[in-house]
């Protein structure tokens, strides 16, 4: 469970530097490195959906995942979780830089949503559960050390402190990933992927402020790809 740790640790450290030297980064530096990573994750979606096998259950999966997410607005719920931890440290921590009470919650959310419940939060310990590759973790942990120093600049270290529910988030999926290896074929695992390719892609897009796309509500499809795409390939597949 090596993605998790580092994960948090990437987190604790980009809060502290951000929190004593942020200020000197600019507002237009600031934007230019969220173009970057919109780059990144756009590049690591096409890097996994090379890797699928078969197109029409990772189609089905994405479909349903996100009727499912929809349904269950899953976007909406977790912001509203956000918001009630914002109000949580923002009562005990306080807001350290000199910062709207607006402005913080609103920061604080977006912040505790990358953190914890991005794309890449999902389907890292997920693919280390699943192959004992923590490297979509240890990407995530470059990508989180800057937007923490960006986040702690603008609201204060206190950021730190999601460190500890997203090792906690990030811990179980681990787990609960590692019981289901000896279910997984290579066709399965590699539709996974795609999937996780695909939902990058729009993760991307979305940084990039090209495309709104439902991250959150396209999640499911990651817990659905893999029965699917062992029933297409044992009942439908030519």
């Amino acid at each position: 469970m090596v993605g998790p740790v580092i994960n948090s640790v990437g987190i604790v450290a980009g809060a502290a530097l951000g929190s004593i030297g942020g200020q000197m980064l600019s507002a237009e530096f600031r934007q230019k490195i969220n173009y970057v990573f919109g780059c990144i994750a756009m590049g690591i979606g096409v890097f996994m959906i090379a890797k699928g096998h078969s197109l029409p259950p990772v189609i089905i999966a994405l479909l349903f995942g996100a009727l499912i997410g929809e349904a269950c607005r899953i976007e909406s719920l977790v912001m509203r979780l956000a918001l009630r931890a914002v109000d949580l440290f923002r009562r005990e921590k306080g807001t350290g830089p000199d910062i709207s009470g607006q402005a913080f919650r609103d920061q604080f959310a977006v912040v505790t949503v990358l953190f914890c419940v991005s794309s890449l939060g999902v389907m890292g310990p997920m693919h280390e559960g699943i192959t004992r590759d923590p490297s979509l973790l240890l990407i995530k942990a470059l990508l989180d050390f800057f937007t923490a120093i960006v986040f702690a600049a603008n609201i204060g270290g206190v950021i730190g402190a999601l460190a500890l529910p997203q090792f906690a988030l990030q811990s179980f999926i681990f787990c609960m990933a590692t019981t289901v290896v000896p279910l997984i074929s290579p066709t399965m695992f590699a539709d996974f992927s795609a999937c996780g390719g695909i939902i990058m892609l729009g993760t991307g897009l979305r940084q990039l402020g090209l495309v709104q796309a439902p991250i959150l509500g396209m999640l499911p499809a990651l817990f659905l790809v893999m029965p699917i795409s062992h029933a297409w390939s044992a009942y439908l597949a030519p």
